[in-house]
């Protein structure tokens, strides 16, 4: 497995900086943004990802992958993003989101995405780069990995497979549907994504009722088997990225050391 770490999070910091740090942190990747506000712009990608990829070589860290807001072949980033990290060697793009419109929409959204999914195949083949759908909770398209299974069967596992996220699907599955859709799609997973979560109480409705929202928690602390599900993917021999995501509502040192804590803790475990 290739360990990375989202940039999301880290974004306040420069090439020279967020390379430092990881490498502070002992990981050699990173799954880096490149989207509107993101560490690189769409619009720059051609010219500032190779010189953003320069910097944290320099740290002996490297761009294992990219996460991007790719859902139209069309739009006019998404050729220029997907031919620039074929450029570069990096072999992995993370796609963006399609929101579920609601009740009685479903079919005619697996329709478009269906579409979307075919149009982008080709680029994604002709530059050697293969899309990552994320599964994300709630509502959107692939809200688990059973639902985007039935997104991507047609496409060629070359082109578009599965970005699992252990967080969010088990949000979706806590019991047992998390290692059922692994099991689903152990086939077609290309990407991970690493981060607990839980279910925590919100206010409560006009109506009385109790309302409740996830949240991203240290790894050690949510509702997701870590150990169970990094035993499985050594039991795929899954070699692709890992990328951990710190996703808290900290900045600066503070989320450097939680995410060297939430390492720490894989590797204790012997994880990673």
């Amino acid at each position: 497995m290739q360990l990375c770490v989202f940039s999301k999070h880290f974004q306040d910091m420069d090439a020279g900086k967020l390379g430092k740090t990881l490498a502070g942190l002992g990981v050699p990747g990173v799954d880096l943004t490149v989207r509107h506000e993101g560490h690189v712009e769409p619009a720059k990608v051609a010219a500032d990802l190779p010189k953003f990829a320069d910097v944290l070589r320099g740290h002996g860290v490297k761009v294992t992958m990219l996460t991007t807001e790719i859902t139209d072949a069309g739009a006019p980033d998404s050729r220029p993003v997907i031919e620039a990290a074929g450029k570069l060697g990096v072999k992995f793009i993370k796609l963006g989101y399609w929101g579920y419109r609601g009740f009685g929409h479903y079919r005619e959204q697996e329709k478009e995405v269906r579409g979307a999914l075919a149009a982008l195949e080709p680029v994604l083949l002709a530059n050697g780069v293969t899309a990552g759908f994320h599964v994300h909770s709630g509502n959107y398209m692939g809200l688990s990995a059973n639902y985007i299974e039935r997104l991507i069967a047609d496409r060629d596992p070359r082109a578009v497979g599965v970005f699992y996220d252990i967080g969010h699907d088990t949000i979706e599955g806590s019991a047992g549907g998390w290692q059922m859709d692994l099991d689903l799609i152990r086939d077609r997973i290309v990407m991970v994504a690493v981060k607990n979560m839980l279910w925590k109480p919100g206010k409560r409705a006009e109506n009385g009722r109790q309302t409740w929202a996830w949240e991203v928690v240290p790894l050690a602390d949510g509702l997701a088997d870590i150990p169970a599900f990094f035993g499985l993917l050594k039991k795929l021999s899954f070699a692709g990225p890992v990328s951990f995501h710190s996703e808290y509502e900290l900045r600066g040192d503070p989320l450097v050391e939680q995410t060297r804590r939430d390492l720490a803790f894989a590797r204790g475990l012997g994880l990673i």
